[in-house]
């Protein structure tokens, strides 16, 4: 009997370790299998075979599960990467890598089959009406057996059982793509000529495109991935959300007309594993999707394109906590082929290793139309307000509307009432189990925490002094509608945030409808960035100010971000656009580097304050946090941690917001080393678990948001 060791299916770092299981049958590395651990059955996912060991009292394995690997060697050796860079548990990467149907976990979901009716062959009679429909049908098989069955009817099952057609199980196959259209050709300007021709011709691996808005980045994109498709290899294309892979999916499959792969989280356990597996069986070469696709099981990888490369939604927020960007880079080393990172407005990690030439910097200055939308910063403390409009901006709507052109306006913000506030004892709502203010939902009268994602029924009670009164702070998406539909009666609306967009395919119907018949599309931050329609010539931003509230250390840059990409919505097409951002601060030197379209100038001025503060990318970070029930406890082991890392710059223990009735503790650790950084942060991990302390500790590596 062999012997194999195994990560067990359990995430957390207490079991990061090979557990020695004994096989009788043949298993190879990559496989699932099906183990006896601590007397309760679990999965375990095969490491290493032919084990040697001294153990006695080994358990046998209780069933194999999977005939032939799941992942190849690339993919076992990206998951042992992961592992180390972000100090998380090995399976947890596995897990990441998989489709939920082929995870090793005891709760995956099973793979849904159906029935296939194929040809086959023999000599048994046909009454001459079987005959004849065997005529009709034989040349459209291979089919689903329903189909099958109601072009055959009632003689169906003699030709099953005469043997003229056999069945076979298959994975259900679900259409998950839109049908193709047709392609829109542009004729290349010179800039974007030139930036293909550098990408192709130079021997360096890592591109920055950096592109203003609307300059062309996407048929750049298209034109290096027809050239390496040529070359018979697969290209990746990456976004950051959702409501992007409809816009990407349509250009890329008009431009190729062949099938592609999508993989992203709304696509349901099955959906998911088909397209995994249009990708390992060679079905397809080119794949389209959020941060998930970049584990897909490719064999041939030519290029990676990393569309919007700035976008904190590349950073996976639960372990394995991996940045998308880092995968990509380790994959295209792997392959030998180029990552291109694309954006108007490049993290400011990315473009200091532009500056360092680390990255090969390609820039495009010019629009397509070679006109920037014309940007007006609107003063709240001077402007008379309507409904949190002011009426400048309310004036150039209806100016744009009367010219049949199309407006977007962004507010940072979603739901009716973002705080309710009791008017008579100042009281506010709050989640029990996170301690911080609840969203009111008009739409089913209900108070949400938009961090745990817990509803509540609204009695509208105070709970503190039973009074029914209370004040409508602040505004919502669902109010800013009616607001909007209140000024514009006869306005075509379209709501698009998380709310509006929790459907399946709901992001593509709700754009599809506001490029047909929409006159105003609202949002949240999803409405910002990647969306090109020709016909919004107005762009409007509501409290632009929030985005610079934050205490984060990043919240200047993202606010940059949004503001940039959002006002990159506007006249994108002939007509000049018009962007009217709405702010108390117009001096903030934020507002005026979007004033003058000018990134390089929010570079230096952004990097000068990093610099002082001491923050990325002159640094490399580390987040901690102790949770448990006693604030006491998380403190005491809080501060043990600072202790063991006082060879390095630690910010806390600071006490930040509850999670699941759990207080939380935060240490925030700074060094210059990464190595050193990521060597002491394991080293940290062992120690934690020699205090056998039931305080939790989680680690999150190069952290993007710094959690409140």
């Amino acid at each position: 009997m062999k012997l194999i060791n195994v990560y067990i299916e359990h995430l957390t770092l207490q079991l990061n370790q090979l557990f020695t299981y004994a096989c009788d049958e043949p298993v190879q590395k990559g496989c699932r299998v099906k183990v006896d651990f601590a007397h309760r059955e679990c999965i375990g996912f095969v490491q290493e075979t032919d084990v040697k060991s001294d153990l006695k009292n080994i358990k046998p394995v209780l069933e194999v599960i999977d005939k032939e690997p799941l992942l190849n060697e690339e993919l076992l050796d990206l998951a042992q990467y992961i592992s180390k860079r972000y100090v998380c548990s090995v399976i947890s990467a596995y897990k990441t890598m998989l489709p939920p149907a082929l995870r090793p976990s005891s709760t995956y979901k099973k793979i849904i089959y159906e029935d296939h009716v194929y040809l086959s062959s023999s000599t048994l009679p046909l009454t001459s009406k079987q005959a004849n429909v065997y005529e009709e049908i034989k040349d459209k098989l291979p089919m689903k057996a329903s189909e099958f069955r109601k072009l055959t009817k009632s003689l169906a099952k003699p030709l099953i059982e005469k043997g003229y057609v056999k069945l076979r199980k298959l994975p259900k196959s679900n259409d998950v793509l839109p049908s193709y259209i047709e392609d829109s050709i542009h004729e290349l300007t010179l800039e974007q000529k030139n930036a293909i021709e550098e990408i192709e011709n130079s021997n360096d691996s890592c591109f920055l495109l950096h592109g203003v808005t609307g300059s062309g980045k996407t048929e750049v994109f298209l034109h290096l991935a027809q050239t390496v498709l040529k070359q018979n290899k697969q290209v990746l294309f990456l976004v950051p959300e959702i409501g992007l892979t409809p816009m990407m999916i349509e250009r890329v499959m008009a431009r190729f007309q062949r099938k592609v792969a999508i993989y992203h989280s709304q696509l349901n356990d099955q959906e998911k594993y088909e397209q995994y597996c249009l990708v390992k069986d060679k079905k397809v070469d080119i794949v389209i999707g959020t941060r998930s696709a970049v584990f897909m099981p490719f064999d041939n990888l030519g290029l990676i394109l990393m569309d919007e490369e700035h976008d904190i939604s590349y950073k996976q927020d639960s372990m394995p906590r991996y940045h998308t960007r880092d995968i990509a880079l380790w994959r295209a080393k792997y392959h030998g082929c180029k990552v291109v990172l694309s954006s108007a407005t490049p993290s400011l990690e990315s473009y200091s290793r532009a500056y360092k030439n680390v990255y090969h910097l390609v820039s495009l200055t010019k629009r397509i139309f070679d006109q920037m939308p014309e940007i007006h910063l609107v003063d709240m403390k001077e402007e008379r307000n309507q409904f949190g409009l002011s009426q400048r901006l309310i004036d150039a709507i209806q100016k744009t509307l009367d010219e049949n052109d199309q407006v977007i306006l962004l507010l940072n913000r979603r739901g009716y009432l973002p705080v309710v506030r009791c008017s008579n004892c100042n009281e506010v709502m709050m989640c029990p189990d996170c301690g911080i203010a609840l969203t009111y939902h008009k739409s089913n009268d209900s108070l949400m925490c938009h961090c745990c994602g817990n509803v509540y029924r609204f009695d509208h009670t105070c709970p503190k002094c039973h009074s029914h009164h209370f004040f409508q702070v602040g505004m919502g998406t669902e109010r800013l509608e009616e607001n909007i539909q209140m000024l514009f009666p006869n306005a075509n609306i379209v709501r698009m945030d998380a709310d509006s967009t929790k459907r399946k395919n709901a992001h593509a119907k709700l754009l599809k409808e506001f490029e047909q018949s929409g006159d105003i599309l609202l949002g949240t931050q999803m409405v910002a960035k990647g969306l090109d329609f020709e016909r919004v010539t107005l762009v409007g931003i509501l409290q632009a100010d929030n985005a610079l509230i934050h205490s984060d250390y990043r919240s200047c840059e993202i606010a940059y971000q949004m503001l940039e990409q959002a006002s990159g919505r506007s006249g994108r097409g002939v007509k000049k656009g018009d962007v009217y951002i709405q702010t108390y601060d117009p001096g903030h030197y934020v507002m005026q580097s979007v004033l003058k379209h000018d990134y390089l100038g929010f570079f230096r001025k952004e990097m000068s304050y990093r610099h002082l503060g001491v923050y990325p990318p002159y640094v490399f970070l580390c987040c901690i946090i102790y949770s448990h029930e006693s604030l006491e406890k998380a403190m005491d082991v809080a501060l043990l941690g600072k202790q063991f890392l006082s060879q390095f710059k630690v910010l806390g223990p600071l006490e930040i917001n509850m999670r699941q009735r759990q207080k939380r503790v935060r240490l925030i650790v700074k060094s210059k080393d990464e190595t050193q950084l990521n060597q002491t942060i394991w080293k940290l991990v062992e120690y934690h678990r020699s205090l056998k302390t039931n305080v939790k500790q989680d680690i999150n590596m190069y952290p993007l948001i710094l959690e409140e």
